[in-house]
Formats: structure tokens, sequence, C-alpha cells
């Protein structure tokens, strides 16, 4: 058999190309299999507090219900490791397969520079999403003679809180925020420091007209439902937006919010402080991150998940009736940008805080006597409310429930609704939920 002829180069140069790889030594990288990666794999979310709060909550409808989102579907269970920032430690350690995130509640920016216990880099974890925007406002009564904090400036009204702080070292979030501003705004604010102060104790504070004053995150959008009308008919309003200027606070069922955002009331110096000690903290609220070193493709993959899961309206339904509060979604690189700005921001102005909130202390706080019920009460009953669920003695309302009060009335066990104006009695009793409440009641 006879073959065309063929230059030696030529049979060489063709051996070579069947031979040798392409140039550089390898050959094309196989396409990232997100179905395989994930498809049978269990997945953790940690989270840095106890069963059963608000950011838990989330994290386990997250757990149902976002894998239908993800290629392959992989199985999702919570992990609850307490106190904070243990999760965030544990999820730091983690190999970056994607397969254990943190279930966030805030950004925690800055936190490692404060925190002995935080064994992380904030800006190191890679954000995956956050649905859920940090929001802060200050709301006052409606009796207040001003609609700002900004147009307080010289009132003889002040705005009255009540808030868990003994100490300057105390001041921090949200509460550091306001006194911030009131103190650069020579607002008239006064701040009465006690044990504790949830919502509830708040709420009725503000009904029995002990403050004036509150700082609401999430209750913004949730007292349309707690207690209804009161920003329609003006109870309440809001004097001052104290939330990320990228993201002020939108409408909630019964009004808007007239007020600009906070940041723009202050002058240059002051922004650049209000950059680094406040914007890190307010950045977002609940969300998911990733340890550092985490692939890119699978990066991708969980940001596309997340966002896809907050536009699915059911999704999205439900996730809003847990959380009370509109979606707010924020990409993860968005996110990754701030928390690294925001960083350094911290970093900066770290070593003028403390200076900062020594002088806010002695303004706001010392001298500041807070209203306290003693342990043991004695005298006339002057009031009866409600068949007996409260009476007024010694100037103080006391609470009575027939579960947990002891009642005697001439020295027989009686029900509250015995008692009337006039019998006088010795009471001991503690607080329970923002109210006082008598646990032994001896009347005669």
């Amino acid at each position: 058999m006879r073959f065309p002829k063929t230059s030696a180069a030529a049979i060489i140069g063709a051996a070579l190309a069947i031979a040798l790889p392409p140039a550089g030594g390898i050959g094309p990288a196989a396409a990232f299999d997100a179905v395989k990666h994930f498809q049978g794999k269990t997945m953790r979310l940690v989270v840095d507090f106890k069963p059963g709060g608000g950011t838990d909550t989330q994290a386990r409808y997250f757990s149902r219900y976002w894998p239908q989102f993800l290629p392959g579907s992989p199985r999702i269970i919570v992990s609850n490791l307490f106190p904070n920032p243990s999760g965030r430690n544990f999820t730091w350690k983690s190999k970056p397969d994607g397969l254990t995130l943190s279930f966030v509640a805030s950004a925690g920016t800055g936190r490692e520079f404060v925190d002995p216990n935080a064994k992380h880099e904030t800006a190191k974890f890679v954000q995956i999403g956050t649905h859920a925007k940090r929001d802060v406002v200050l709301l006052g009564r409606g009796t207040l003679p001003y609609n700002s904090l900004l147009e307080s400036k010289g009132s003889k009204v002040p705005i009255v809180l009540a808030e868990p702080a003994s100490a300057a070292t105390d001041l921090d979030g949200k509460l550091l925020a306001l006194a911030m501003l009131a103190y650069w705004l020579d607002a008239p604010l006064k701040i009465a420091p006690v044990a504790r102060s949830g919502t509830a104790d708040s709420l009725l504070m503000l009904e029995r007209g002990d403050i004036t004053g509150y700082i609401a995150g999430s209750q913004w959008y949730a007292l349309p439902k707690m207690r209804p009308g009161w920003f329609k008919s003006g109870y309440l309003k809001p004097l001052a937006d104290l939330g990320h200027p990228d993201t002020p606070a939108v409408a909630n069922s019964e009004i808007s919010m007239p007020l600009p955002n906070a940041y723009t009331w202050l002058t240059p110096e002051q922004k650049e402080l209000w950059e680094g000690i406040v914007l890190p903290g307010i950045i977002y609220g609940k969300a998911m991150i990733g340890p550092p070193g985490l692939p890119p493709d699978i990066t991708e993959v969980l940001r596309t998940a997340y966002q896809k899961a907050t536009e699915d309206p059911g999704f999205a339904k439900g996730l809003e009736k847990i959380q009370g509060q509109p979606i707010i979604f924020i990409h993860g690189a968005k996110m990754q940008r701030m928390i690294t700005k925001a960083t350094a921001a911290f970093k900066k102005t770290l070593p003028r805080i403390d200076g900062l909130r020594a002088k806010i202390f002695a303004r706001y706080f010392e001298g500041v006597k807070v209203p306290t019920i003693p342990e043991k009460l004695a005298g006339k009953i002057a009031k009866v409310e409600r068949g007996g669920r409260y009476i007024k003695i010694a100037g103080h309302r006391v609470r009575l429930t027939n579960a947990r009060s002891k009642i005697t009335l001439n020295g027989q066990t009686v029900k509250r609704g015995a008692l009337k104006v006039g019998h006088s009695c010795n009471i001991v009793g503690k607080m329970r939920k923002g109210r006082y409440e008598g646990r032994q009641v001896d009347c005669n």
C-alpha cells in the first residue's frame, strides 16, 4: 500500500497534538455541578441563640422551605450554639464547602476588636444575603410639643426613656446611637436606667405616662397589630429614623416615615463618627454568612438560591408573617462591600468611642433617679380597678392574680374581688413583665 508523501515535521506535529495536553499543561476545568454537590447532603444553619427566639424561628423556617430553591434539595438542620458569638466562631472554622452557614441576627461588624470571645474576623466571612434590614426608630408620645428630634432643641419638655444601662460602658447599639444624636443636636433627653426593658415593659410605661419615648426596631412594623391605631391617631409619632441611610424605614400598615434619615442632620465630622460607631451595627438584621474561603461557584449558588426564595410569593409571605416586617433583600456581594467599608470605619473611630460615651453618660444619666416600687408596701387601698385586678396603695399600682397572689382578708383566704377601697393591707411583691405584682397580700 502506498501512502501519500508527508514531511517528517508534519508527522511529528500531528503526533504531539495527539499526545500532549493544551498549552499550560491542564485541560479545561470541569463545570461546577451544583446538583451533585448538594444532593443527598445535610446542610447546617448555626444560630447563636437558644431555641424558640426570633432568630431561631426564622432559621427553622429556612431549614424547612429553603431546600426547594437549592440545587439538589439538600436536607437542612438548625444547630443552636450559644452564647453569642459561639455560632460564628464555629462557622469560622468550618470547611468552606457551603454546607455550614451561620444564620445571624446582625452584622456584628468589628466585634473582634471589642469582644475577647470573638475568635473570627467579620470582614472575612462570606456574605450570602439578608432579608431583613435593621430599623431603629425613635418614637415619642403625641403629647410632645415637637415632631422630630431636630425640632426639639430649646424645648423644656424632655423625651423620657427607660433603658437598661447603669454605666458609660453599657451605652451601645441603638441607645448609643440615640444618645449621640441627642448630644449633637442638644435635644432635651432624659434616660432613667432600669434593670430590664422589653417591649411589653416599654409599652406599659408609655401607656402609664412613665416615659414619653421608646426606641423601636421591628416594632415600627409590629405596633399597628400590637396597639392598633397608635400611629394613625397620633398617640405615637416618629421623632427620628436612626436606621442605615442606604435602607431607610419603609411605611408600616398605618403611616409612612415622615422624616428624613438622621444621617442627613449631621455635620461632616459627625457623619464620620456615625459611620464608624453606629452604621456598622445596623447594616442588616437577619442574614446568612459562610466561612472564609468559600469558593465562588458555591457562593454564587447560595446567593442565587437565597434571592429566589425571598422573591417567591409563598416563601416571602410566610417569612414576613414570622418576622413581622417587610422583606428587604440585599445581595451578598453588596453586603460584602458594606461590611468591608464598615469594618475599616469602626476600627478607625474605635479610640474615640469611650470618650464620647463618658460625655453622653455624664449628661443624660448621672443624677437621674429611677422611680422604684419597694418590695414591701403597707397602707389603705385608695382605688380598685377591673374587679380587683389592680389596686392602688401607698401611691403604687399593684397587680393581683388569683393564680399567683395569695390574698387574705381578716385572716381568711379570699379572691382578689373581695378587696375594697379602705381596706388596710400589707403587701410583699415584685416586678413581673413590667408590672408590680402582689404575691402575699394580707388585708383587714
